[in-house]
């Protein structure tokens, strides 16, 4: 009994002394805490940062417009504090890095949180990204007159910082379970996550602990140690290497070789890998394409990709962003601004193509008017369905073009005409003069592309009519004159 003990505490010594079992990735659920966006922040990793850096990416570089309201609709602001404030957030941030900053923290935490840094007049000065795990609580009110009351952050040292809910921005994806709380789509895909980073640690340690030969040497004999050195060199020096692959082998001293193989339960963590995989990019709408993981694409389907991605990832997380600044930052720069995205969804070229033809080929649509959707000048054939323009006469054709310009010219400095007016509202004529020689790109927007000395006329006359103060019906009886003047 004694020799027996003897010979086995070696093996429980040795077996003590093994590395420690490597600690599974705890679970999300019930992750309110801060414990639990804490992990939902270190999940970027794997296939969740390539989902959500892709979805980041991708919404951090659509552009966003500022618009004002206007009589009969609105226009685009090009400059203005708010434009400003969004292209450099803080000191130390660029407009994409702070979109992507806090696109990552929605799609990872359900949350976003950014604060609203006032200056000494109190206005918006600069805005900060907040770190979700930093979270302690949102404070609610006493009834539903002010549901939030506040929003608790940890702060430097532990410290409690408590903000009010005017000066903070808040992003989420709405719960079904909470009113006030976000839904993380981690969260809901923690079973997938767990399971992928499990599946990632094993493949790890796999490779990094499984040290294992591709054969063994095998024989009944009883061989010293200077002899299986001998055999193991004589091996190495015969196989090993390119140059001795698939050459034959003669074993002598009653040698056999059996090879190693891995077992079925290795290969079935390939496969599971896979399904974890498309949870995690189900769970964001990034289909499996936009990372390249489908084979044999083509134009067609790359495109189509392109299009469901864009339409049904993208563009629902832009409308939340729109919601979010239009609710909470545009009225603190004053009544009538909006902001919104541009469409990021690419147009189908070629169905577009084939519907425009088949609606010109049906009189549907005039050359013109499609001429116009895509933002070039009309031309003298294009006013008749199919763009007929037989046995007219070229005094004909050039009046033709002159009232189809006209017309045109007329819809653009309808719509920029209000921007225009309360721009230069109270200004001497001298110093609405001095501001269009310096500034001419003001009046880009009322004047068509493709005809340089027309729209030099217009620019002209419009600079004219503005230092004169004269009204819209005023310019544009003025801007006829001029061009039935030059069409003659």
């Amino acid at each position: 009994m004694k020799r027996l003990l003897a010979k086995l505490r070696p093996t429980k010594r040795r077996a003590l002394d093994l590395p420690a079992r490597p600690v599974g990735p705890p679970p999300f659920l019930g992750g309110r805490g801060l414990g639990g966006r804490a992990r939902q922040l270190a999940a970027y990793q794997g296939w969740v940062y390539a989902a959500v850096s892709l979805i980041a990416g991708r919404v951090s570089g659509v552009r966003l417009r500022l618009y004002a309201s206007a009589a009969g609709g609105r226009i685009e602001l090009e400059e203005h504090p708010l434009l400003e404030l969004l292209a450099r957030p803080n000191p130390i941030m660029t407009g994409r890095q702070f979109r992507f900053t806090v696109m990552s923290h929605l799609d990872l935490t359900g949350m976003a949180f950014v604060l609203i840094a006032r200056d000494r007049l109190g206005r918006p000065g600069q805005l900060w990204p907040l770190c979700p795990a930093d979270l302690l609580e949102i404070t609610t009110g006493g009834d539903t007159s002010q549901a939030i009351a506040g929003f608790v952050f940890s702060g430097p040292g532990g410290k409690r910082q408590t903000h009010r809910p005017e000066d903070i921005l808040y992003f989420r994806h709405p719960s079904p379970t909470s009113l006030i709380y976000g839904a993380s789509p981690i969260e809901a895909m923690a079973h997938a996550y767990d399971i992928d980073t499990a599946v990632r640690i094993y493949q790890r340690n796999f490779f990094h602990n499984s040290a294992r030969p591709e054969v063994v040497l095998q024989t009944d004999q009883r061989l010293t140690e200077d002899e299986a050195r001998r055999i193991l060199t004589r091996w190495n020096q015969k196989h090993q290497g390119l140059e001795h692959a698939f050459e034959p082998a003669i074993l002598d001293a009653g040698l056999s070789a059996r090879p190693l193989t891995y077992s079925a339960k290795d290969m079935d963590f390939v496969a599971l890998a896979g399904w974890t995989q498309d949870n995690i990019l189900a769970a964001y709408g990034v289909p499996a394409g936009k990372l390249g993981l489908v084979k044999d694409v083509n134009r067609a389907n790359a495109q189509g990709i392109d299009i469901t991605f864009n339409s049904e990832c993208i563009q629902p997380r832009l409308a939340q962003v729109e919601d979010v600044l239009n609710a909470f930052l545009c009225p603190q720069f004053g009544p009538g601004l909006t902001l919104a995205h541009d469409n990021p969804v690419p147009s189908d070229r070629a169905q577009n193509h084939l519907e425009a033809m088949q609606m010109l080929d049906r009189g549907a649509l005039t050359i013109n008017e499609f001429r116009a959707s895509l933002g070039r000048p009309a031309v003298a054939w294009g006013d008749q369905p199919g763009g007929a323009a037989q046995g007219q006469s070229a005094e004909a054709l050039k009046k033709a073009a002159a009232r189809a310009w006209l017309g045109w010219a007329g819809q653009r400095l309808r719509a920029a005409w209000p921007g225009l007016e309360s721009r230069f509202h109270g200004w001497s004529a001298g110093r609405v003069a001095e501001e269009l020689q310096r500034r001419p790109q003001l009046l880009e927007a009322a004047v068509p592309p493709g005809d340089d000395a027309a729209g030099a006329r217009l620019k002209a006359v419009l600079a004219g009519c503005l230092a004169e103060g004269k009204t819209l019906e005023q310019t544009l009886e003025l801007i006829a004159i001029v061009t039935e003047g030059t069409s003659k």
